[in-house]
């Protein structure tokens, strides 16, 4: 840690977090991702116990007293801004990157905002009723690994903002790299997963609904420090992910809002689905499937 830098595991900050309001003055949370906090080529310096766990990396989280904490809602999109009027200046305590043996994942500080624009995505998995809850669960485990891992893959990385008991909402610099999340993740898990139970037809199992566009501001979740959009970009791509058929990619355009839809590049096909009236929308949707090429599909 840095001088006046405050840090825990996620582990253990989860045990406390409840009396943060009470007695810990709500202090800003902020996710600093995994990281590995001995030298693994040091085996001799943990012990043989240690060691043998293979136990080298924690998920760290920065607690920073409210009142010297910097505004990142403020900073990234949430202040008034009067025309010919300089923008409010935002203060605060911002520490640089962790001083550990090497970064596992992303954290809050790689989460994409330049320009006020992201590629949101959400994957939702099949409800998987074919087989027991412990079946279940054990395959939502796998899937995970398989979604961080293909987060990780990309330059830059994709952010995990959040997950829920097998469906992930998830943030991208561009659109080009959310499709190719989406492709890649669905590719890779029909070819290569290996999961609990019968009848589970691989090439359904997720239904993944990406938007491109601005959001009105970000910051760190309250509690669990991980990047936490705001604005209608985050319903949408919601919605879009909830109306897509089991083994769909879909991206969504506003129906007149201007701009020419994003290119997906030569490597994705693209087919219209329709124009939509998503639920708790109030403008209409252009549904557009993406598929690989069959260009791409042989060099895969």
């Amino acid at each position: 840690s840095h001088g006046g830098q405050i840090l825990t595991t996620v582990d253990t900050w989860r045990t406390v977090s409840g009396m943060a309001e009470q007695f810990l003055g709500s202090p800003q949370v902020m996710d600093c991702g995994e990281h590995l906090l001995f030298d693994p080529k040091k085996k001799d310096l943990l012990g043989k116990k240690a060691a043998k766990k293979r136990i080298f990396s924690k998920r760290i989280v920065q607690l920073v007293p409210n009142s010297l904490s910097y505004d990142f809602f403020a900073a990234r999109g949430g202040q008034e801004v009067v025309e010919g009027e300089t923008p409010p200046r935002v203060c605060g305590r911002v520490f640089p990157p962790l001083l550990s043996h090497g970064q596992l994942s992303t954290s809050f500080l790689n989460a994409p905002y330049a320009d006020n624009h992201v590629a949101m995505v959400f994957v939702y998995t099949d409800k998987m009723e074919s087989v027991s809850d412990k079946d279940r669960k054990k395959n939502f485990k796998i899937l995970s690994k398989y979604v961080r891992s293909h987060l990780m893959r990309l330059s830059p990385p994709g952010y995990e903002c959040q997950e829920d008991n097998g469906s992930w909402m998830l943030a991208f610099d561009r659109i080009q790299n959310g499709i190719k999340f989406g492709l890649d993740l669905k590719e890779n898990v029909e070819e290569k997963a290996v999961l609990c139970g019968d009848g589970l037809d691989k090439s359904k199992l997720f239904r993944v609904g990406i938007h491109w566009g601005p959001f009105l501001s970000m910051g760190p979740h309250t509690v669990s420090g991980h990047a936490d959009y705001f604005g209608p970009i985050v319903n949408r791509a919601a919605r879009i992910a909830a109306q897509c058929e089991p083994g769909q990619v879909c991206v969504g355009v506003p129906m007149g809002d201007g701009d020419e839809p994003p290119d997906p590049g030569p490597s994705v096909e693209v087919d219209v689905i329709g124009v939509k009236q998503l639920k708790g929308i109030s403008i209409e949707m252009v549904i557009f499937a993406c598929r690989k090429s069959e260009k791409e599909k042989e060099e895969s």
